[in-house]
């Protein structure tokens, strides 16, 4: 069986279509002469350059190119096992490593890249690109296999590595500044003393701030971030207008007046869902320190009522609690004592 494609082309005066089938073609049928496969499968039918063909049908379907999905932690360990990078002992250590530096958030079940990842990335594959390439890593775990089986010895392998890179590390340190990696220069004044901003990149993210740093320590959210965006809420402390700021646990509200008014507001996302257990308060989505979404009232402390799915705002026909999303578009009852199931609707933000 041999996989090829035909393109098919139709060309007259007054238009040019081409049309393109692949699938595979019998060149030697072998067994095939007494095992006949009576399935749905297709195969080419033999042609030769230049053959005429008789349209029998056409059926016009519209397509649209997708990006591939995000990995979710199950994919990406699956990808990991494919390229043959580490070990099922690594896996786990891998994947929260990567959450917890701040490279990855988790959204909706799946691995979200921040900016930071994409700035890391971009600094790796342009000095150091054979470190970064999977196809080195796994390589390397083959040879620290074979160093385990006695195959091979440590240190002649660990210097074939080791000495060239540190060369490069060494190469790099000398001619790479700071600057070069976190900087990115702009077209715009600084207002209070003249000097170019510049993009930097902080540990919540990029942000405009004054070349003239430390004389000059004027900064201010970069256009087209949520920091950057008004609000409507005023400082009920100081009347002064709110901004929506970045912090370690997301985002926030904070007053302009900062740091003569230092007053804060949560910006948590609201379900609409009542919580089950006081009656007063209202179950909002909140992210964890390790990067991962739950829900609770928003009367904690005085509640500590949370749930890692979020809430449906059903109740459960079993036993009365709260229904969440569970995977591949079902409902699960929130309580662990309770085993109903069923089909989710449809899931709004």
């Amino acid at each position: 069986i041999e996989t090829t494609a035909i393109d098919i082309a139709e060309n007259k005066p007054s238009h040019n279509y081409t049309f393109r089938a692949t699938g595979s073609i019998i060149t030697f049928d072998g067994w095939r002469r007494l095992y006949v496969d009576n399935n749905d499968e297709q195969t080419l039918p033999q042609v030769s350059e230049g053959d005429a063909l008789n349209l029998k049908s056409l059926e016009p379907i519209q397509h649209f190119t997708e990006p591939p999905p995000r990995y979710s932690e199950a994919t990406l360990i699956k990808a990991l096992e494919e390229y043959g990078i580490g070990r099922p002992s690594t896996y786990a250590p891998t994947v929260s490593t990567v959450v917890d530096r701040g490279y990855v958030e988790r959204e909706d079940r799946r691995l979200k890249p921040t900016e930071l990842a994409f700035l890391v990335n971009d600094l790796l594959v342009e000095h150091f690109p054979k470190i970064v390439d999977y196809q080195f890593t796994a390589h390397f775990e083959e040879e620290l296999d074979d160093i385990a089986e006695g195959t091979k010895q440590m240190l002649p392998v660990l210097k074939e590595f080791y000495e060239p890179f540190k060369q490069n590390l060494m190469d790099k340190e000398a001619t790479l500044s700071k600057k070069d990696i976190s900087e990115e220069a702009t077209d715009e004044k600084c207002e209070l003393c003249g000097k170019p901003m510049v993009i930097k990149f902080g540990r919540y993210g990029k942000f405009l701030a004054c070349s003239g740093f430390p004389e000059c320590k004027n900064a201010k959210p970069l256009a087209g971030t949520p920091e950057a965006e008004g609000t409507d809420e005023v400082c009920d402390k100081c009347g002064k207008p709110m901004q929506i700021k970045r912090g370690r646990f997301g985002t926030f509200l904070g007053c302009t007046g900062y740091p003569e008014c230092k007053n804060i507001k949560s910006m948590n996302k609201k379900t609409g869902v009542a919580c089950p257990d006081c009656g007063q308060g209202e179950i909002v989505e909140k992210r964890s320190k390790r990067g991962r979404n739950f829900y609770s009232c928003n009367r904690y402390p005085d509640c500590k009522f949370a749930l890692w799915s979020k809430p449906t705002g059903e109740k459960c026909p079993k036993c009365d609690s709260l229904i969440v999303f569970a995977a591949k578009g079902t409902v699960r009852c929130s309580s662990k004592d309770c085993d109903y199931q069923g089909e989710a609707p449809t899931q709004t933000d």
